[in-house]
């Protein structure tokens, strides 16, 4: 039971409120876990990479096409980068510059880490987006960033998968999987019902982990958006003309990826909130910009390590 109530007490401690640009209470990990957060958001990131399909090897006029598209990622996002440290001067905390990465991949898609990578899909070329919603998407990603989203994540399986590990042996969950060997020694049993616990825990706290964050993913993915919105107008773009282009994307496809939609319901929100008068805050969004930051920072790179 001491143990049980310790555990229980660290479920506690290993969580503390925070509220998200967007007004949102989130929970994060408290300041010494915070480097762990950095570190396994990135592992996260590159299991997406390595999980998603390859793009095919590029040819003549393909590579071409290629290398114009990692220029522009460069353009936009060193726009997008100096416009979100004099937005969020709190990023200099965090990290030192944003890092933009073009992954060969077949389909549209990005991904982003808390240490301020953000990698977008070869497969985004083939939505042959204009300069201002190729801009959103950037934004957006960069905004799961800002926003902390990959930290809340990252608590989230931190809290499941230490409340499994208390949970499950309190329960005795694991002799529910061994007791067909009560007929063996006592201590094969004993190793047998550790052995299922720890198993059946692991793959618990896994499931429950990716549910919850399934769970969050519509909130942040809507606050992502009102972040990306209000930086694209800081660095001087229209919203009507962002929305405008994002209307204008491809006819969806029979199998198109979850990534693709989710970009064309983001299109649909702000096309309706670009019905109305202009939303204040996004109005005034370039007087917001918080003046009188040293930016001696390195600029951000895009590379192509995947």
């Amino acid at each position: 039971m001491p143990r049980f109530l310790c555990c229980l007490l660290s479920v506690f401690f290993l969580a503390a409120c925070a509220t998200s640009p967007g007004g949102r209470t989130q929970l994060v990990a408290p300041a010494p876990l915070q480097g762990f957060s950095a570190v396994y958001s990135e592992f996260d990131m590159h299991l997406q990479l390595v999980t998603a399909a390859d793009a095919p090897s590029c040819r003549e006029a393909e590579c071409v096409a290629d290398r114009a598209f990692d220029q522009r990622i460069l353009a936009l996002g060193r726009r997008l980068a100096d416009t979100a440290f004099r937005q969020h001067p709190d990023l200099n905390l965090r990290f030192p510059r944003f890092e933009f990465v073009v992954a060969d991949k077949a389909n549209p898609g990005a991904a982003s880490s808390a240490a301020g990578t953000v990698v977008i899909y070869r497969g985004v070329r083939r939505l042959e987006l204009d300069d201002a919603a190729l801009a959103f998407v950037l934004a957006r990603e960069m905004s799961h960033v800002i926003g902390g989203h990959h930290d809340e994540n990252v608590t989230t399986s931190i809290l499941v998968a230490v409340a499994a590990q208390i949970l499950f042996p309190v329960l005795n969950i694991g002799a529910l999987f061994s007791g067909g060997a009560a007929t063996t020694a006592a201590a094969t049993t004993a190793a047998s019902s550790a052995v299922a616990t720890t198993a059946v825990a692991s793959a618990a706290s896994f499931a429950g982990s990716r549910a919850l964050r399934a769970s969050d993913r519509p909130l942040q993915v809507r606050e992502a958006e009102a972040i990306a919105m209000k930086m694209l107008a800081a660095a001087g773009w229209d919203g009507r003309e962002v929305s405008d282009q994002l209307e204008g994307l491809r006819p969806a496809l029979p199998d198109e990826p979850a990534w693709t939609e989710e970009l064309r319901e983001s299109a649909r929100r702000i096309a309706s909130q670009m019905q109305g008068p202009m939303p204040v805050d996004a109005v005034g969004a370039r007087d917001q910009i918080v003046p009188g930051l040293p930016f001696d920072l390195p600029p951000p790179m895009v590379s192509k390590p995947f």
